[in-house]
């Protein structure tokens, strides 16, 4: 375990698609306080946005490989496309030969979802991406396989021809799209999938308009690993508002580290003010 001077509680890993602009940042703004992150990007030169996303996680073993010998505790992958495309069982046993193999976890995007999900027993989502239609229909049938009601799903930009295509999409304009698509519409969880948009100040002004319980992007960041499991992002409800957390356990520097960062609507907007 490295003893850098800025992740004296240890360092996760982070992998990016090569032009997300947003992850990152928004990784690094929800870190806790002694805990290092480090990115590296997923990269390919495949030009069909399709055979690019599976080509992110096909190749992941190369690309964590240029972390070099960086001491990490975990790994997260900010991607939840390549495993619509590809399929939940094969990216998992491949992740899993990766992390034993590496000595670490490395968790999909997905996969870290999924366990946020169940955290909060939630059995019924409403799903919106900023994806193509097609990669939307992915995702749709994705979380149903994996036993979710999804009782509405709609994209923020159906016809784009070029997954890329979201780093450029508004966030005012999302979130109004959002709003209006799901002020009247109730589920367990509102899960914003696809690690590209902006969403932190998204999930804070819907937290005050949604109906009740609100969990609007689960996890698009690994978080603090417990043995196998990931920290989430979950939500706590109360009548026509809510808090969101991160919340985590970890074994970092010899001891356990717990962490729990509540934000409110108003706290939330502060997350990424020095980031502006």
């Amino acid at each position: 375990m490295g003893d850098g001077n800025y992740g004296r509680h240890g360092t996760l890993g982070l992998a990016t698609p090569q032009a997300n602009p947003t992850a990152e940042t928004e990784f690094r703004a929800l870190m806790p306080q002694g805990v290092a992150s480090a990115t590296v990007r997923m990269v390919s030169e495949e030009p069909d946005p399709g055979d690019r996303l599976r080509s992110y996680f096909t190749n992941i073993s190369q690309t964590l490989a240029r972390f070099d010998t960086l001491a990490m505790q975990a790994i997260g992958l900010a991607c939840t496309g390549s495993s619509y495309l590809l399929g939940h069982d094969a990216v998992e046993a491949s992740l899993a030969n990766l992390s034993a193999h590496r000595g670490q976890p490395v968790v999909s995007a997905a996969a870290a979802i999924e366990r946020a999900l169940a955290h909060i027993d939630a059995h019924s989502i409403a799903l919106i991406c900023p994806y193509p239609q097609w990669l939307l229909a992915a995702a749709d049938q994705h979380w149903q396989a994996r036993g979710f009601e999804v009782i509405d799903h709609f994209s923020l930009d159906p016809d784009q021809g070029d997954t890329r295509a979201i780093y450029a999409l508004s966030p005012e304009a999302a979130l109004e799209r959002i709003r209006g698509r799901w002020q009247n519409r109730e589920a367990d969880a509102y899960l914003i999938t696809g690690t590209g948009l902006p969403t932190l100040r998204i999930i804070a002004q819907l937290s005050e308009t949604l109906p009740a319980q609100c969990c609007p992007r689960i996890f698009v960041w690994p978080g603090l690993p417990c043995g196998r499991q990931v920290s989430i992002w979950g939500s706590g409800s109360r009548p026509h508002r809510c808090r969101f957390w991160a919340v985590g356990r970890a074994t970092l520097k010899g001891s356990s580290l717990t962490v729990v960062a509540e934000a409110t609507r108003r706290e939330a907007g502060s997350l990424l003010r020095s980031n502006d």
